[in-house]
């Protein structure tokens, strides 16, 4: 299952995100891939947009500036769903 980490700092592990709109939910807007070689990270595709804080943790793992709560998932998982 996919971690939701949001910007706080706080991680909540095995978030359910069965469906668009819980993915959706989860970022707080319209959801939009990065994919890693590791990890597909779901983001707010306004983030940027919407000045959301940035999200350091994710950020890291990206190698980029990431803003806003993230869904972090493997490739498989993401594949699962589409």
């Amino acid at each position: 299952m996919a971690r939701l980490i949001k910007s706080n700092g706080e991680t909540i592990a095995d978030y359910s995100c069965s469906s668009l709109k819980a993915m959706q939910d989860a970022v707080g807007g319209y959801i939009e891939p990065v994919y890693t070689s590791r990890w597909v990270v779901l983001v707010n595709e306004e983030g940027l947009l919407n000045n959301l804080p940035i999200n350091i943790e994710v950020s890291a793992m990206c190698g980029h500036p990431i803003v806003g709560d993230a869904l972090v998932m493997t490739h498989n998982e993401w594949n699962s769903r589409n």
